[in-house]
């Protein structure tokens, strides 16, 4: 959709730009959330509905642009969509269009923190859409606690974000401990089964995380790691790291890191002649950028997910799965992947919240998230005590014929894994 027919619910800015929002009022509230807990509304007048804007910041630029389009896709849409179906009829009797607000953060924690102050402090904003990364998201979800305000995020995957005693952050992705998991079991399932892994793990706090919880993993599951290794997240240049892979002989390797070094790797495993019977990326191999970027150096890599797009799971704006699927294709041009839908669901998770509570406010909308079960295109939504979705991670490869397929567990794959990955002298 042109940027000219964009509906002026949706409000764009750099961290510089000035946001021309709709005017607010709070009214006061005398709950736990104290006195900035108040109903964000437009001054629309009588004649039309009254507006809650959301806001927060994403990667729209740098390395992580690719995956942070693909929530501002999913945000932007369902917004339309929500408000073009007449707006959500609100607990309180009143019926409401939803604004966006939407600064790119460039994957940068400290520009994020102070953005996140800023739209509390000078837009009024009750209500917070969590950015990506968990390095980021770690101290924006401090900055929703201390001003009480609900932040919900399916962006920041981290263990940590959730261990704060944070009762204001709500996350839509399984933990980052959990990521490579699933592929490991389906590396032991395969004949011949993994015995032998190499771990290269980005120096950044998801990464961490989950180098963490896979280590642990495969002490557990009898897999023996024979390189474990971290890396710089400035580094473009894994060929040391996967010189040490090669000269390892392991069957599989692991790599914790997002797209831009999966998109190393996938390039460099060729030139360092790494032959491994799996290659894994937990983030970023799966988005179609990344198979444009490396090509046929693509096939055959494995990524997890917590979403599978074959599902059929109803959807209370767009119907069902594959209708939400049909949407982001048909009005962006590209096929959805997790981060959409965990976008997707980060607005219904509001939306279902408003429809709930008798009166508007962050505390109230917050109590109503944790108690909060709905089915969307995700999957099932609802929130353990810590905030965070009960999920677990499904396995994707790219195949040369068939595409990115689910390939683990076998009970929901389309395709069985090409395992072990042919030789580069075979390919």
């Amino acid at each position: 959709m042109a940027d000219s027919n964009r509906r002026s619910f949706l409000k764009l800015a750099g961290t510089t730009g000035a946001i021309a929002l709709a005017g607010c009022s709070q009214q006061g509230d005398n709950g736990d959330g104290g006195s900035g807990d108040g109903a964000t509304t437009a001054s629309s007048g009588d004649s039309g509905p009254q507006t809650i804007t959301l806001g927060g910041t994403m990667s729209l630029s740098g390395d992580n642009a690719d995956l942070g389009k693909l929530y501002k896709q999913a945000y932007e849409l369902t917004i339309q969509r929500i408000n073009d179906a007449g707006g959500v009829e609100g607990g309180d009797g009143n019926t409401y269009e939803l604004e966006m607000v939407l600064r790119d953060d460039e994957t940068d924690a400290s520009k994020s923190k102070r953005t996140y102050q800023e739209l509390i402090d000078s837009e009024g904003i009750d209500y917070l859409l969590g950015p990506y990364s968990s390095t980021v998201t770690l101290p924006a979800s401090a900055v929703a606690a201390k001003n009480q305000k609900p932040m919900v995020e399916g962006g920041g995957a981290s263990p940590e974000i959730f261990m704060q005693d944070n009762k204001w952050i709500f996350g839509l992705l399984p933990t980052a401990d959990k990521y490579a998991l699933s592929s490991v079991d389906m590396a032991k399932a395969q004949s011949p089964s993994a015995e032998t892994a190499a771990l290269l793990a980005e120096d950044d706090t998801f990464s961490q995380s989950t180098a963490k919880g896979v280590r642990a993993y495969m002490d557990n599951q009898g897999v023996d790691l024979v390189v474990d290794e971290s890396f710089p997240s400035g580094t473009s240049d894994l060929s040391t790291n996967l010189g040490k892979v090669r000269d390892s002989d392991a069957d599989i390797l692991l790599l914790a890191a997002h797209q831009k070094h999966a998109i190393v790797m996938a390039k460099q495993l060729e030139s360092q002649k790494v032959n491994v019977d799996m290659a894994m990326a937990t983030v970023g191999s799966l988005n179609q950028s990344f198979k444009d970027e490396t090509g046929a150096n693509g096939d055959y890599v494995y990524g997890p997910s917590s979403w599978a797009i074959n599902a059929d799971f109803e959807d209370p704006v767009y119907g069902s799965t594959s209708d939400f699927a049909s949407a982001i294709e048909s009005e962006y041009g590209n096929t959805p992947d997790y981060h959409s839908a965990a976008g997707e669901s980060v607005i219904l998770t509001y939306m279902k919240a408003f429809e709930q509570v008798d009166e508007l406010t962050p505390t109230k909308v917050r109590n109503a998230i944790r108690d909060i079960e709905f089915t969307s295109a995700y999957g099932n939504i609802a929130f353990d005590e810590k905030g965070v979705i009960d999920k677990e991670m499904l396995v994707y490869q790219w195949q040369p014929e068939n595409g990115k397929q689910i390939v683990w567990p076998e009970a929901v794959q389309q395709s069985a894994p090409v395992y072990p990955m042919p030789d580069w002298s075979e390919r």
